[in-house]
């Protein structure tokens, strides 16, 4: 019931920016793990097959970096170890202007899925990410790992 939910809010939530424009401010965060792998996620409110770097919303007063650092805490239950800026840009997000920050990460723990926003959490090379990885992910991949 929470997942329609949270569709369903993503839905609203989407029209809302096309009609208002408001300007946002959001992180990507590439984390890797050991073996040089990208953690990446499926969210239970977008396309079901997407995979994508773990991503959120700045809140207002919050620096990006704290950003990058709870979502990951709260998605998938790591502690970012460190942390890296590694690209800025602005971009187009369903009619609102999203300045969104770029960050490398290394973290501590084991990913798990929240299994409320994320469905489900994988490892993937940079070089063989899945067919389903949007271009915007495999962008910021690409910064990240450069």
């Amino acid at each position: 019931m929470h997942r329609r939910l949270l569709r369903v809010a993503e839905l609203v939530r989407r029209r809302w920016w096309g009609w208002r424009k408001p300007r946002l401010r959001g992180c990507a965060i590439v984390a890797r793990n050991d073996a040089g792998e990208v953690l990446m996620v499926r969210h239970s409110y977008r396309k079901r097959d997407e995979w994508h770097v773990p991503t959120g919303g700045v809140r207002a007063g919050e620096d990006p970096e704290l950003t990058a650092r709870r979502e990951l805490g709260e998605e998938v239950g790591v502690v970012v170890t460190a942390i890296t800026l590694v690209h800025v840009e602005e971009i187009d997000l369903h009619g609102a202007t999203n300045t969104v920050s770029v960050f490398a990460a290394s973290y501590s723990g084991t990913p798990v899925a929240d299994d409320r926003e994320i469905a489900e959490v994988g490892f993937f090379a940079p070089d063989d990410l899945p067919a389903t990885t949007p271009d915007w992910a495999r962008h910021y991949i690409a910064k990240a790992v450069a």
